[in-house]
């Protein structure tokens, strides 16, 4: 968080749009505006007119719990959807780890990626370094998003669950979501 100097009052007010752009947090909220206040600081809010009256404190008040509750309420609905997705076995990530590819929404092998995995699991279960198992790959040109892959990525993928079609999340395990490609 920010930390400012209010004692210097290099302005008269701060400016916000609405005041749940200011916070969505009636704590934090409440603790800045008195900071401001004390300060000679006025808060203004571009598109609510608040009037300086004891109804304006209740106004606000209201204005304040209202996007504390929508706040909560939208991060309950977003993480049940997500859940939603899991269950369903969609991917609702950015990053698609390698050995696999997105169609249709879901996580498929990607075959010419998974059978390097396959093979870094056989070299390493035999005994070989991760680092001769890198220097094959890079002889090979095996590349993951132009890049040749690094020692730290063949641990992700040694240690990776994933591969092995187990997929947890808050202690929840997921099993449609990665196709196994090598197994448990």
């Amino acid at each position: 968080m920010l930390k400012l100097n209010w004692s210097k009052k290099t302005w008269d007010f701060v400016l916000v749009y609405k005041l749940d752009r200011f916070s969505r947090n009636k704590y934090e909220s409440a603790i800045h505006k008195k900071t401001l206040r004390d300060n000679g600081i006025k808060l203004i809010s571009a598109t609510e007119n608040i009037p300086e009256t004891p109804e304006g404190i209740i106004l606000e008040s209201l204005l304040g719990g209202m996007a504390e509750y929508y706040s909560a309420e939208l991060s309950q609905k977003v993480k049940r959807g997500l859940n939603e997705s899991r269950q369903k076995g969609t991917f609702q990530g950015v990053y698609t780890p390698f050995g696999y590819k997105i169609v249709d929404k879901k996580i498929v092998i990607h075959e010419e990626e998974a059978s390097v995995v396959r093979y870094i699991y056989e070299q390493y279960a035999s005994g070989v370094f991760v680092k001769d198992i890198k220097a094959v790959l890079d002889k090979r040109g095996v590349k993951n998003k132009g890049r040749p892959l690094s020692r730290t990525a063949i641990y992700f993928i040694l240690k990776s669950e994933k591969y092995a079609g187990i997929y947890k999340y808050k202690g929840e395990s997921f099993p449609d979501m990665f196709p196994r490609i090598v197994s448990e």
